[in-house]
């Protein structure tokens, strides 16, 4: 059994940016920042992260409840941002998609560094969002690294299998930050140049698989086969 576990964005979808703006407009009407996060990398970066460092650069207070209200306003916020042009689905993410949805022993997931309220809207704006079961968020932690564990367990759970370990878990990515993702709790590491990376920059964290995009099914599907 191989859990394949996917980061959302530049892995499968791009979002025209429309994060950032959903972002900016939630740090307006919370902390009334005007463009605060127009100059943010948020490239394989969880939003806890994100919020984290504009309260440290402003130095600003951000109890539960503004933290609520911040990601309520960016949520709702983002579902508009979405209709835009400049978002799409990655070149043969839907084709892989449904190519392993009716695969045997091969399990969908999500390890994103996106709260899980964000990732449903980014996911079904796409109509993508029911291939995905289970998976690890950012409201599970805000170090992406402790992320590996949580999709583990919450993928035991889901298909109870308690004998499924960390070398069963196969991590895509589009980011060094992937890499060391799957590095961190012992999973395999495929890497995609479809996002803020570039392929030259990805090979240098040394994936087990690195491909420009999904564009060619082949390389990926023969990886995973080889896994089982």
């Amino acid at each position: 059994m191989k859990i394949l576990l996917w980061d959302i964005d530049g892995t499968i979808l791009r979002s025209g940016h429309a994060g950032h703006r959903a972002m900016n407009a939630a740090a307006h009407a919370v902390f009334g920042l005007q463009d605060a996060f127009t100059h943010f990398d948020f490239g394989g970066r969880t939003d806890p992260w994100v919020l984290d460092r504009l309260c440290r650069q402003h130095q600003l207070e951000a109890p539960p409840a503004r933290i609520e209200q911040f990601y309520s306003v960016y949520v709702e916020s983002l579902r508009r941002e979405l209709h835009t042009p400049g978002a799409f689905v990655c070149a043969g993410v839907r084709e892989t998609l449904a190519h392993f949805q009716t695969t045997p022993d091969i399990a969908l997931g999500l390890l994103t560094g996106n709260i899980l309220a964000g990732a449903r809207a980014k996911l079904e704006h796409f109509g993508l969002w029911e291939h995905f079961p289970f998976g690890a968020f950012a409201d599970d932690s805000g170090e992406r690294n402790h992320l590996g564990p949580i999709a583990l367990e919450r993928a035991r759970r889901h298909l109870n299998r308690t004998d499924l370990r960390p070398t069963d878990l196969v991590v895509i990515g589009d980011t060094p930050h992937d890499i060391a993702c799957a590095r961190a709790v012992g999973a395999h590491a495929v890497a995609t140049a479809t996002g803020g990376s570039t392929y030259e920059e990805l090979a240098a964290h040394n994936p087990d698989l690195l491909v420009r995009d999904f564009a060619d099914p082949a390389p990926f599907q023969a990886f995973i086969r080889g896994l089982r």
